[in-house]
């Protein structure tokens, strides 16, 4: 069993292989916004790299959102014209989950943001907890303020001997027009022994092992469903489509 997993979310692309014990090889764009270009030769080197066949594949996974509006129809599109070409099933997986699967070893809270520009992010948090990835906030469409006063929230209600719910770390390509307040809001609204982390680059953003791994998990639950089915989830309108209801 092999499950194909597409992640076009982010700025750069990026693809991976996983069989049943949890074994992944992933290959990675080095350039920006290229997704269209680069997946699908992509895909035939990592195939070539596995000494598989596009044939192999079991199901098609993808990173379904939220992120770039044009990366996430990039993605679906090709994971449903794979799907359906190959006569196989697609498993749809939520994009900000999958950064718990960059660090499936952490005990703090996983909070992942993306720039939706207008003051807002995407954004969510999560935490592992005996070995399952629970959601500390849900993923949605947020002011930034309202995402880290729902954070804040989840700390008071913590356990002051629950020594890593008081650390957070934050992934995505959120963190660097955002920071600074952040870490403003620490400094301001947190008690001294809540930890603020920032991802290194090589885990800031999106990967596709990670959407592979949270693939692996849904494979073996069942959830999987026909390509028809698989939808992208946006969080909100597009600019374009807002300006145009603005006009009318």
């Amino acid at each position: 069993m092999y499950i194909l997993a597409i992640e076009t979310t982010g700025a750069e692309a990026s693809i991976a292989i996983i069989n049943e014990q949890g074994e992944v090889r992933e290959e990675t764009s080095t350039q920006k916004l290229s997704h269209l270009q680069n997946l699908m030769p992509m895909l035939d080197l990592l195939l070539e790299k596995c000494r598989l066949t596009i044939g192999d594949m079991s199901v098609v996974a993808v990173s379904e959102g939220p992120g770039s509006f044009t990366g996430i129809r990039i993605g679906v599109s090709t994971a449903r014209a794979l799907a359906q070409a190959l006569g196989i099933g697609t498993i749809g997986v939520p994009t900000l989950q999958t950064f718990a699967y960059h660090v499936p070893d952490y005990q703090g809270v996983i909070c992942p943001i993306f720039d939706a520009r207008r003051s807002q992010v995407y954004g969510g948090a999560f935490r592992w907890t005996e070995g399952n990835c629970v959601e500390v906030a849900a993923g949605d469409a947020y002011d930034l303020s309202a995402l880290l006063e729902q954070l804040k929230f989840y700390l008071e209600e913590l356990n002051e001997s629950d020594r890593w719910g008081h650390e957070i770390t934050f992934f995505g390509d959120g963190i660097d027009p955002y920071k600074e307040k952040i870490l403003e809001w620490q400094h301001s609204s947190l008690k001294d022994n809540i930890r603020i982390l920032f991802a290194p680059d090589d885990r800031k953003l999106q990967k596709a092992s990670s959407v592979a791994k949270l693939a692996l998990e849904k494979y073996k639950l069942g959830d999987i469903k026909p390509y028809i089915q698989l939808k992208p989830v946006y969080m909100r309108k597009a600019e374009a489509e807002r300006k145009l209801e603005e006009k009318s």
